[in-house]
């Protein structure tokens, strides 16, 4: 009976579920999408706009961003922040003003909606004044009906500090992508959305003036995003919920160019691995000279680990510059080990006697190991 019973339980359950997945599956997420857009278009709900069906605006509203980094600069692993100067296209099918068939109007200035993620807040009382006090400019277009634009066009040139979180755990061969964020903080994204414009993907100034030499963009992409806000609003009947914004955030990425700073951070320790791995060319009988190169070499790997972690100072985790240099050190500590084998009758290893095995043995794993850290 027990059986029986928990058997029409199990039975239940898996009605119940396949019942509910069938409720929440594509047809009723359809039904809401239709649903809210009747809501939004009624004017009694967000954003209480009266549309009918001679009113060509859609929702949601789309503003294409086209991107171009003039200058970069303040690259520094001690800052947390960048200054960057760009310039911004922003491109919507609509009018400035769009007229509605009902006679009242929907304000389309990308200045009322969009703002961007600074270090320093941009003036929250306004936007458009925020970007002209830090240093921005708009410049209206107006209807462009020529391809690839047949949209009404805005231009952004700004220049601000942003945030940015120095991830250096692959360092020196980190590739850093600094963000460059334009938001909608206050239109509901089921309203209004930000996206990279297809026909003009972004660009960088090859020839910037003050971007750091060593440092060399390799690519921008583009991610879009939300998040929601503290702001609530009805955007059906008996509910309110929060407002969700959208974010458009461009990756720029920098990578470190040239050989000149690996050379700086690991000459001193390969240098040291290279005389202490001659010191197996010496004869065994000069074993007081072996020593010496060794102990040498080691001093000399200390204090070019000094010198990186001198550079290096604000950063607290472990770096594949770190572990080089650890390689290097524990290396030469093994090769002094080799040599004691070596010239102690009491202990033998015999693949180590022979000195060919030894030089061959100690160069092929500092390769290995090198070549595994710095591909890993």
């Amino acid at each position: 009976m027990n059986i029986n019973l928990m058997m029409r339980y199990i039975f239940l359950i898996c009605f119940i579920s396949l019942v509910n997945l069938n409720l929440f599956s594509f047809p009723f997420t359809d039904s809401i999408k239709t649903d809210y857009k009747e809501y939004a278009r009624s004017g009694n709900y967000y954003p209480y706009t009266y549309l009918t069906d001679e009113d060509s605006l859609e929702y949601p509203i789309y503003w294409d961003v086209q991107l171009n980094v003039d200058d970069l600069y303040d690259l520094d692993i001690g800052n947390n922040f960048f200054t960057s100067e760009i310039t911004a296209g922003f491109y919507i099918k609509y009018d400035s003003i769009f007229e509605l068939s009902s006679g009242g109007v929907f304000p389309l200035y990308p200045f009322d909606h969009i703002t961007m993620e600074t270090k320093e807040p941009l003036n929250a009382d306004a936007v458009y004044r925020g970007f002209e006090e830090d240093g921005g400019s708009w410049f209206f277009y107006g209807y462009i009906p020529e391809e690839p634009y047949e949209a009404t066009a805005y231009e952004l040139n700004y220049k601000n500090v942003f945030n940015h979180k120095w991830n250096l755990r692959e360092y020196p061969f980190d590739v850093q992508e600094m963000k460059i964020e334009f938001i909608i903080p206050l239109m509901d994204s089921s309203i209004m959305r930000l996206r990279e414009s297809k026909s003009f993907p972004p660009t960088f100034n090859k020839d910037m003036d003050n971007f750091r030499d060593g440092y060399k963009i390799t690519s921008i992409r583009s991610e879009v995003s939300y998040f929601e806000t503290p702001y609530q609003d009805q955007f059906v009947p008996d509910s309110l919920r929060n407002i969700i914004g959208s974010k458009l955030t461009f990756y720029v990425g920098i990578d470190r160019s040239g050989s000149f700073l690996f050379t700086k951070l690991f000459g001193g320790s390969f240098c040291a691995f290279i005389i202490s791995w001659l010191a197996f060319f010496i004869p065994r009988s000069s074993f007081d000279t072996r020593i010496s190169l060794n102990m040498g070499a080691i001093f000399g790997a200390i204090g070019n680990r000094y010198f990186v972690d001198s550079s290096l100072s604000n950063i607290q985790v472990m770096t594949k510059s770190d572990i080089i240099n650890y390689i290097c050190i524990a290396l030469l500590i093994f090769n002094i080990i080799i040599i004691i084998v070596q010239k102690n009758d009491n202990i033998t290893w015999s693949f180590f006697e022979k000195g060919t095995n030894a030089l061959i043995f100690s160069a092929a794993l500092f390769t290995a190991l090198i070549l595994l850290v710095v591909f890993w």
